[in-house]
C-alpha cells in the first residue's frame, strides 16, 4: 500500500501538465423569447479559477447558477474541469451579445445570441404589463403618477416579482395598489393594479426604464382546490410549469425649467385651499383673554412638508403664541393630499378695534400653468375690556342700626368696659411679641432660601450658557459641511438652547428674531425647499452666524423671557 502511494506521489509529480483551456456554449441558439435556457462557461486545468463575471451581459436574465467540479486521470495525463451552469431567460425578441469571459489568463470567445418570438409563447398571451403616465411633461416636484398593471389572463401563478424602480435624482413612492376582476373576449383576467408618485429634483429628461415581471406557472389548480380539505393531499397534483416572463416598455418625462424670473417659494400644485377656525366658534375678544385660530391649508398634489409655514403678524395691540404645526399626507390612488395646520393663541392687550392682517399663500398651478395666491382677508375686531368684578360688601340700615344699639348698651355699663379694655391690651401686647419673632423666623429662613436660589440660578445659567456653546459648535461645523439638512437641525437645537421657554417653532422664526441672520435662512430655504445648489448659497448664512455675539443674545433673551403685562399701562 505504502508503495501504491509512493508511486503515485511520483505519478503526479512528474505527469505532464496539460494547456489551460477555457469555452462557452449555450444549449439553444436562436432562444425562444419568455423561455429558459441554459449558458454554459468550463474551465480546463485553470489554476484557481474565479467565478465568472457575467456583468457586462446586457438584457438576459440569470434565473440561477450551479458549479460542477471534476478530476480525471488519464494515464499520466490530468485533467482539472470547473464548469458553470446558468439559467437564462431573454424577455424580449432581437439579438444579445454575450462577451468574452475571462477566467484566470483565458477568455471564452463571445456568443452573438437571437431571441424570436413563438406562436406559441404563452408569456404575452398569459402576462401583460401597461405602464400609464401622466402627464409627461412636468416641473420639478410637480407629481407624476405611475400607473403599473399586471393583467393575468387564464392561469394561476406563484412567485411572482417586479424589477423595483429606481430612479436617480426622484423620490419616488408606493401610493397605492388593488386588485380586480375582469373577463375579456370570454375570457377571465385578474388585474393588479399599482400606483406610483414620482416627484423630480431638477429639469432635464427622466428615462423611465422598462419594468420586469417573472411569476411559475401552477398547473393542476383544479386538483388542488378539489382536495384542499384534505391536508396536504391536494399538494402530490400542484406542479409548477414554466417560467413567465413579461416587461413593459421605457418612457421618458420632459422636466421643465422653473418659470423664469419666479424666486419665491416653490409649491406646484393642482388645487389649494385655506380654511380658518376659531375656538370658540363665535369669538369675543377680551382683553386679556386668549382666542385660539386655526388655519389649515390642503393641497393637491404635494407631500404635507412642501407647503410653506404660515407667518403671523399682528400689531403691538395683541401678543401670539404659536403651537406646533401638524403635517400631514394621504396617499390615494389619486396622488397626494398634502395639509398643515397651523394654530395660534392671540391674547388681546388693548380694548379699541384692531385689524388682523390678510394671511396669503402663493402657489403654483399646474393645470393653468400659473402663479396663484390664495387669501385669508384682513378683518377689523372689537376689543372688549377685561371682565373684571370686585366683590362689595353693603351697608343695610340694619347693620347701622345694630351698631348704634351696641354703641348705647356699652356707654350703660362703663366698668365692664373698662375690663374688657385690659383684656384686650394684654391679648394685644402677647399677639405684639408672637408676631415680631415671626418676622424675624420669617427674615431668616428668606435670608437663607434668597441665598439657596440664588446659587440655584447661577448654576442654571452656568448649564445653560454651556448648552450654548456647545450648540454654537455644532451649528459652525454644520455650516463647514454645507448640508442643508444638517444646518436646519443644527439651528433649530441652537434656538432651543437660547430660547429655552419660547422655542421658534421653525428656522424662519429665528430670523425674525435675529434680523442679522434672516437673509442667510432664506438662503438655506431655498437650497431645502427650492432645490438651488450653488457652492456659496450658504456662504452668507456662515458668515453672519460667525459675527454673532451670542452671549448678548442669552442675555437679551433672559431680560425678554417674561411675556409683556397683559394689562400695560396706557400713558
Amino acid at each position: 500500500m505504502v508503495r501504491k502511494l509512493i508511486y503515485f506521489g511520483i505519478l503526479m509529480f512528474y505527469a505532464n501538465p496539460c494547456l489551460a483551456e477555457v469555452s462557452a456554449w449555450v444549449d439553444n441558439n436562436p432562444v425562444v423569447v419568455g423561455e429558459m435556457f441554459r449558458f454554459y462557461v468550463e474551465a480546463k486545468n485553470v489554476d484557481d479559477p474565479e467565478e465568472p463575471d457575467l456583468s457586462e451581459i446586457r438584457g438576459l436574465q440569470v434565473l440561477n447558477r450551479s458549479v460542477q467540479n471534476q478530476t480525471s486521470i488519464v494515464g499520466t495525463s490530468i485533467t482539472r474541469t470547473l464548469k458553470w451552469t446558468y439559467v437564462m431567460l431573454a424577455p424580449t425578441s432581437g439579438n444579445y451579445l454575450i462577451p468574452a469571459i475571462q477566467i484566470g489568463s483565458e477568455q471564452t470567445s463571445p456568443i452573438g445570441l437571437k431571441a424570436v418570438e413563438s406562436s406559441q409563447n404563452p408569456s404575452k398571451e398569459i402576462v401583460r404589463l401597461e405602464v400609464d403616465v401622466s402627464p409627461k411633461i412636468v416641473y420639478p416636484q410637480q407629481q407624476v403618477l405611475i400607473r403599473l398593471r399586471i393583467i393575468r389572463t387564464g392561469a394561476q401563478l406563484e412567485n411572482e416579482s417586479l424589477t423595483p424602480f429606481e430612479i436617480t435624482g426622484t423620490q419616488i413612492e408606493k401610493v397605492d395598489q388593488r386588485s380586480f376582476q375582469n373577463t375579456k373576449n370570454g375570457k377571465r383576467q385578474l388585474i393588479t393594479e399599482i400606483t406610483y408618485v414620482l416627484l423630480a429634483e431638477k429639469s432635464g429628461t427622466l428615462e423611465l426604464p422598462e419594468v420586469r415581471y417573472q411569476g411559475d406557472e401552477i398547473l393542476g389548480g383544479n386538483s388542488q382546490r378539489m382536495f384542499g380539505n384534505f391536508g396536504n393531499l391536494g399538494n402530490i397534483f400542484k406542479q409548477r410549469g414554466r417560467r413567465i416572463s413579461s416587461n413593459s416598455e421605457a418612457q421618458s418625462i420632459q422636466i421643465k425649467a422653473l418659470p423664469t424670473g419666479f424666486n419665491g417659494w416653490w409649491l406646484p400644485a393642482t388645487k389649494l385651499e385655506i380654511e380658518e377656525q376659531w375656538l370658540p366658534n363665535t369669538p369675543e375678544f377680551r382683553v386679556g383673554e386668549p382666542i385660539t385660530r386655526s388655519l389649515t391649508i390642503n393641497a393637491i398634489g404635494v407631500f404635507g412638508n412642501q407647503i410653506p409655514e404660515l407667518f403671523l403678524e399682528l400689531p403691538e395691540k395683541m401678543k401670539a403664541y404659536a403651537d406646533q404645526p401638524l403635517i400631514e399626507t394621504d396617499k390615494t390612488q389619486n396622488g397626494l393630499r398634502g395639509t398643515r395646520v397651523e394654530k395660534w393663541a392671540i391674547i388681546p392687550a388693548k380694548e379699541g378695534k384692531i385689524e388682523l392682517p390678510e394671511i396669503s399663500v402663493a402657489w403654483w398651478d399646474v393645470r393653468k400653468d400659473e402663479l396663484r395666491t390664495v387669501v385669508i382677508p384682513a378683518r377689523i375686531i372689537e376689543v372688549l375690556p377685561a371682565s373684571v368684578e370686585f366683590s362689595e360688601t353693603p351697608v343695610t340700615q340694619e347693620t347701622l342700626a345694630e351698631t348704634k344699639q351696641t354703641a348705647v348698651v356699652v356707654s350703660q355699663e362703663p366698668l365692664t368696659a373698662d375690663k374688657q379694655s385690659s383684656i384686650w391690651k394684654l391679648l394685644a401686647i402677647i399677639f405684639a411679641i408672637l408676631w415680631s419673632a415671626t418676622l424675624l423666623l420669617w427674615y431668616f429662613h428668606k435670608k437663607n432660601n434668597v441665598a439657596s436660589d440664588v446659587e440655584k440660578e447661577a448654576e442654571i445659567k452656568r448649564n445653560q450658557v454651556h448648552a450654548l456653546k456647545s450648540a454654537t459648535k455644532k451649528v459652525e461645523k454644520a455650516l463647514n459641511s454645507g448640508e442643508a439638512e444638517t444646518v436646519q437641525t443644527a439651528l433649530l437645537k441652537w434656538a432651543d438652547s437660547v430660547w429655552s421657554e419660547n422655542p421658534p417653532q421653525g428656522i424662519e422664526q429665528i430670523g425674525e428674531r435675529i434680523p442679522e441672520l434672516k437673509n442667510g435662512i432664506k438662503a438655506l430655504n431655498s437650497v431645502l425647499y427650492g432645490k438651488q445648489l450653488k457652492e456659496n448659497s450658504l456662504e452668507e448664512l456662515q458668515k453672519e452666524f460667525c459675527r454673532l455675539s451670542f452671549t448678548g443674545i442669552y442675555d437679551k433673551n433672559k431680560r425678554q423671557s417674561q411675556l409683556s403685562p397683559l394689562y400695560p399701562d396706557s400713558k
